[in-house]
């Protein structure tokens, strides 16, 4: 019986042991894709000129003293309804509410209303965060100045026609340096913007965000860049032969990959815990006779 209890802690202890090892590292990965699809990013843009303020969500202080330009985030958030607030010490700016869906990426822009003589609000802009091409970058433009209807030209064309504040519009085109301006659409008014000299990253979603007031000429531009994926190949420049070390970091210790490495640890692991279960079988059976 001593040496049945003993058997029987053995195995449970290398069930266990292989159970922990083996998903060590599968704890955390099965758990941030659960996480990540019952909750959604959010950054939260300052686009007023002028102003210092404090960004809540839900009531709570996600950032103090904020001043124009500054990109609070990425901030996770569990899907569903949210309430974004920016105060200007106990004074309430702006303030909306927002959902949040499973893998989403928004933008809470805090900005001026085409006639200047109305609040600021808070517009949410959804971003797309879809896989582009090799060699390319998906652009966005806002117009979220105190502006009427413009125009958007890059390098010199209109790519964007009769955009009003509170939209944003996009495309996707070859990453380099590019020229960007708002111009009015229904006159030959001023440029409320620009030209804007941008270089585009690829595999980037790069928005602009067009912000303050023309008639105060605080106008300006805020940029943000995040990182996307990637699909489709480039044409290969050359052929890894393994010289230089892209083995060593591929592969470790005795020429196996890591992944490989690991899996036979945990088995060689089992196995050793299993031979001592049976080491003490044949003990006890020894004493039990």
């Amino acid at each position: 019986m001593v040496g049945n209890r003993l058997i029987g802690g053995r195995r449970a202890a290398a069930v266990g042991l292989v159970a922990a090892l083996s998903g060590a590292g599968g704890v955390l990965a099965a758990g941030a894709p659960a996480q990540a699809a019952s909750s959604g990013q959010v950054y939260v843009v300052q686009g007023l000129p002028g102003q210092t303020l404090d960004v809540l969500l839900d009531g709570r202080t996600v950032q103090k003293a904020a001043k124009v330009k500054t990109i609070v985030g990425p901030l996770r958030l569990a899907s569903g309804r949210h309430v974004v607030q920016m105060r200007n010490g106990s004074a309430v700016v702006a303030t909306t509410a927002f959902k949040v869906n499973a893998g989403s990426s928004t933008d809470l822009v805090v900005h001026s209303m085409a006639d200047a003589s109305m609040g600021p609000q808070i517009t949410a802009f959804a971003n797309d965060l879809s896989p582009v091409a090799p060699g390319k970058v998906r652009l966005a433009v806002a117009h979220t100045a105190a502006a009427p209807a413009a125009d958007i030209r890059v390098d010199g064309a209109v790519l964007f026609r009769n955009v009003a504040n509170s939209e944003s519009l996009t495309l996707v085109v070859p990453a380099k340096t590019y020229s960007i301006d708002i111009v009015p659409s229904a006159s030959a008014g001023p440029v409320i913007l620009g030209p804007v000299t941008l270089t585009l990253k690829a595999g980037t979603l790069t928005r602009v965000f067009a912000i303050g007031s023309v008639a105060n000429g605080t106008v300006d531009a805020i940029v943000q860049t995040i990182h996307i994926t990637v699909i489709g190949a480039a044409a290969p420049r050359s052929v890894p032969t393994g010289d230089g070390g892209q083995s060593a970091t591929s592969f470790v210790g005795g020429g196996l990959p890591a992944p490989m490495l690991g899996a036979g640890l945990v088995t060689a692991l089992a196995l050793t815990i299993a031979g001592v279960g049976r080491v003490r079988r044949r003990s006890g059976s020894r004493l039990a006779g």
